[in-house]
């Protein structure tokens, strides 16, 4: 018995949860073993790099609700999905929202294609994982969150040596959404194909927003009260923290107001940036007021929906693992 490649193979296995090592880590010890062959201590044997990958890969599945997870971490699970999804409708509404208007530019007023071409996709991807292609949304999604990300360089001339922190919220409310789409969506999740209402439902919602701009814009420009919550992340703000007070008075599953306050924690970073360059720009007024308040009613209403969250969310020994 090699002792020392098995005390190896058993600190792999800690990347694990300890409910499904103490299930099935004597199992995988043995089956690496026999895999590995004769190796002497003397050799100073290691695990191959593609079995730590592969238990890090189990590690993740596991931790987000796949098979052989418990009933908490099937709850992550359901809300980094959750996540996944309504991240990829905000970016569907704002990519309609897009489309809409290039309706009213002038052919020299179109200086962002990448932008337009991140739109373009954003769409198509949340309309085929809506419908419950999964292999196919994320390939389009991942197109389009690096047209997103090229145009945010191209924008804020990243080339240079220092990443301007206006960049960092637009950045993360593209990577943060699919990773959890990469993460949550694996093969140990079987795909489910949602009614055609709500996958319409965001589009249409950005269709409207274009609308109501197009029609309002003169009046709220006149009203600086309302500029922090007219503009795409200002709107998801605001649906955001009706969305938590439905979910907080409903008493939902614990993975949708965790979800919520990742979401809400995403959206805080760019509604500082508005509070900051509202006071530098004008200094303490009805702008400054107005994103001081959106700013501490987001605050409080992820730290409420954060606690419900993990209130709610099954103990550690509570249930045993799903197979």
């Amino acid at each position: 018995m090699n002792e020392l490649l098995e005390r190896r193979y058993r600190t792999v296995l800690r990347l694990l949860p300890r409910s499904y090592r103490a299930e099935r880590e004597e199992e995988m010890v043995t089956a690496f073993m026999e895999f590995s062959g004769d190796a002497p201590d003397e050799e100073n044997p290691y695990p191959r790099w593609g079995e730590i990958a592969s238990v890090l890969a189990l590690s993740m599945r596991v931790r987000v609700g796949g098979a052989g997870a418990t009933p908490r971490f099937v709850a992550w699970g359901a809300a980094v999905r959750l996540v996944a999804t309504l991240g990829l409708a905000f970016h569907a509404a704002a990519g309609i929202f897009t489309l809409a208007s290039l309706a009213f530019m002038t052919p020299d007023s179109m200086t962002r294609p990448l932008g337009v071409l991140a739109a373009a996709l954003w769409v198509p991807a949340f309309v085929l994982l809506m419908r419950g292609h999964v292999r196919t949304a994320k390939p389009v999604a991942l197109a389009a969150g690096a047209a997103a990300l090229a145009e945010l360089a191209v924008w804020q001339n990243l080339a240079s040596q220092f990443v301007p922190l206006d960049a960092v919220p637009p950045a993360l409310n593209v990577v943060v959404p699919l990773a959890a789409l990469l993460i949550g969506f694996h093969d140990g999740v079987a795909p489910v194909r949602r009614a055609w209402r709500l996958t319409v439902l965001p589009l249409a919602a950005g269709l409207l927003l274009r609308a109501v701009v197009l029609a309002l814009l003169t009046p709220l420009g006149k009203v600086p009260l309302l500029w922090p919550w007219v503009d795409l992340m200002g709107l998801a703000t605001a649906v955001l923290l009706v969305a938590g007070i439905v979910c907080l008075a409903r008493d939902l599953p614990a993975y949708v107001p965790l979800a919520l306050a990742i979401l809400g924690a995403l959206l805080l970073p760019s509604r500082l940036s508005v509070m900051d360059n509202s006071y530098l720009s004008l200094g303490p007024g009805a702008l400054w007021v107005s994103s001081v308040s959106q700013c501490v009613a987001l605050v409080v209403m992820v730290t409420v929906l954060a606690v419900a969250g993990f209130r709610g969310l099954p103990s550690v020994r509570q249930g045993r693992a799903v197979v």
